[in-house]
């Protein structure tokens, strides 16, 4: 029903602790974005579910929980601005107090547990994290509430003392290849590669990548980022990433902070060039010995310290993009 790659030792703890009566009531799921921390909690619902449907029912059910319209199972994640026809970049404290409002009601179904996914927790604000806090110092019986979480650091404290922490690390070769080949069809053998090596095991960043098509710019982006100055490829690469839509360039930006990443530990270890499997990627050793240590460090931190008022503020990603190439 869900197909999960990995993660068996998680998987089997908390299906024990289920079937014990004894599972924790609020959990967290963290680890890199693009994993599949979703798709384990798909599977650990449905499993959920089997449980105690093991006749026709149980299809029923699980095709209510894809449409997000099980009467027992609620899931929160950010919604379209119908305004601009934009996703907010916030879960709102109003969806919070629809879950506040789901908590205090009956059950639907009496012999299933209330289920609560907030994917991600990450894209609380400060007032929604606030007000959410309360459902997990007061706990409601036979209630689950699993968070995702990209970055749990940056979690209230008080939201990460309060629940289970469960921790989901990259793929392996072999795991991360499984899932590639299900989700894209045709990809040559060199491209999985790549990515692999590009997004250090994550699928869902890797699957974003490629659909969105925006490995046909890495080239263009390594000349971009070797110049040091605006040239004629640095303004067409802005004025070319400027267009796309919020979601595609937070996509772009992952790229970005990838190559960032990978050209330091070259700078640092030459022999980090030895454990990347893409020929492609090797490209990034000249471009390591262009760059130096401050510039790199630099350039990323321009990327975290300002990648969220870009989307908050709604400000000229071109501008943005300028900024960064001559930071």
């Amino acid at each position: 029903m869900f197909n999960l790659v990995g993660f068996k030792d998680q998987f089997d703890y908390l299906i024990q602790h289920y079937l014990n009566r004894n599972l924790h009531s609020s959990i967290i799921f963290h680890g890199p974005k693009g994993i599949g921390k979703k798709t384990f909690i798909n599977k650990f619902v449905s499993e959920i579910i089997s449980i105690d449907y093991k006749n026709e029912s149980f299809l029923h059910h699980i095709n209510l929980y894809k449409n997000n319209s099980h009467p027992n199972i609620k899931i929160l994640e950010r919604l379209i601005d119908q305004k601009n026809k934009k996703i907010k970049n916030n879960i709102t404290i109003e969806q919070i107090r629809s879950i506040n409002k789901f908590i205090k009601e009956s059950p639907s179904i009496n012999n299933l547990p209330k289920i609560i996914i907030i994917d991600s927790v990450d894209d609380l604000n400060i007032n929604s994290a606030n007000s959410f806090l309360k459902n997990l110092e007061e706990p409601s019986s036979n209630t689950f509430i699993f968070l995702i979480s990209n970055h749990l650091s940056s979690l209230l404290p008080t939201i990460r003392s309060r629940c289970l922490k469960l921790k989901f690390n990259n793929h392996n070769y072999e795991n991360y290849k499984k899932i590639i080949n299900e989700q894209i069809k045709n990809i040559s053998d060199d491209e999985t590669n790549f990515l692999f090596d590009l997004t250090y095991g994550s699928p869902g960043i890797s699957i974003s990548l490629y659909e969105e098509n925006i490995l046909e710019i890495f080239e263009q982006t390594l000349n971009s980022l070797s110049v040091g100055y605006i040239d004629e490829n640095c303004i067409e690469l802005a004025e070319f990433t400027s267009k796309f839509d919020n979601d595609k360039f937070k996509s772009y930006l992952l790229l970005l902070k990838s190559i960032l990443v990978i050209i330091k530990k070259i700078k640092n270890d030459n022999n980090v060039i030895n454990s990347l499997i893409s020929d492609r990627l090797k490209k990034l050793v000249n471009l390591s010995s262009i760059l130096t240590s401050k510039n790199i460090i630099d350039r990323f931190d321009f990327l975290s310290n300002n990648e969220k008022d870009i989307f908050t503020y709604n400000l000229d990603k071109k501008l943005f993009m300028l900024k960064f190439l001559v930071s």
